[in-house]
């Protein structure tokens, strides 16, 4: 048995043509009762999902964020020392004697110091935390500080200092590191000086403290030593604004001690 198609209502038209009558496809578009309640199930199905999965994710993020900061804190409360150098007893000796003495006073000396710094007189160390190894300290240090966690930096920053050395027709000193204990700018300060024996009486009377253009707080004066009278800088500024690292302390700051002649 052959089937056969509906021959296509026309309407008139003006003249000999005729067009399709397209009536039909005027008509409101109304879907069935049931189409309703078949797309309202799926809704529910789906907001149900929705709100798994978003409990899931929300759980697992509270649950690492109390883990870094429970791993944070305990790399903040290492039984580490800074040990921090007089840069006075180094201020007139080569940059190989710098190194080997502080190789055999016992820190865990990190040499930096790139062939442009060679070639330049200069010298860059790195003082790394005594339960941190040198393998340990390169990997980190592979993409810079700022690219570490907040565990990884407070693992590497609390214990560890940089010292860098410049020899011309003066000598530059500067010992930089994260203090993690003052709690404010001033205190820092303080304790940074007492680390070198910089006397308070020796601060400058003039334009010897405030905060520079940089928004580093400080204080500079002078000091002999060598047969030479040294000036002195310490200054300091929030950690977060050397490293955009989340995760850290918000009163953690980053201290740099000058000496030069």
């Amino acid at each position: 048995m052959l089937f056969q198609s509906k021959t296509p209502d026309y309407v008139e038209g003006d003249g000999p043509i005729n067009y399709l009558d397209d009536s039909g496809l005027k008509r409101p578009f109304k879907m069935p009762q049931k189409a309703y309640i078949v797309l309202a199930a799926f809704a529910l199905v789906a907001l149900g999902i929705g709100v798994y999965f978003y409990q899931d994710i929300e759980g697992n993020i509270s649950e690492f964020m109390t883990s870094s900061s429970a791993s944070v804190e305990e790399n903040l409360s290492r039984d580490v020392s800074y040990d921090l150098p007089l840069l006075t007893d180094y201020i007139d000796v080569d940059n190989a004697s710098i190194e080997q003495q502080l190789i055999d006073a016992g820190y865990s000396i990190y040499n930096m110091s790139s062939e442009e710094d060679v070639a330049n007189n200069a010298l860059q160390l790195m003082k790394l935390p005594s339960d941190v190894s040198t393998a340990d300290a390169m990997l980190m240090l592979a993409n810079g500080i700022g690219s570490l966690d907040a565990s990884q930096a407070a693992l590497l920053l609390n214990g560890s200092w940089n010292l860098n050395v410049q020899h011309g027709e003066s000598t530059e000193m500067r010992l930089r590191y994260a203090d993690f204990t003052s709690g404010d700018a001033q205190a820092a300060i303080e304790a940074a000086m007492a680390s070198q024996g910089f006397d308070p009486a020796s601060v400058l009377a003039e334009n010897g403290s405030g905060v520079d253009e940089a928004g580093n707080t400080f204080m500079t004066g002078t000091v002999d030593a060598w047969g030479y009278t040294c000036t002195w800088r310490v200054s300091t500024i929030a950690l977060s604004d050397m490293y955009n690292i989340s995760g850290l302390p918000e009163d953690a700051l980053y201290v740099g001690i000058r000496l030069s002649y």
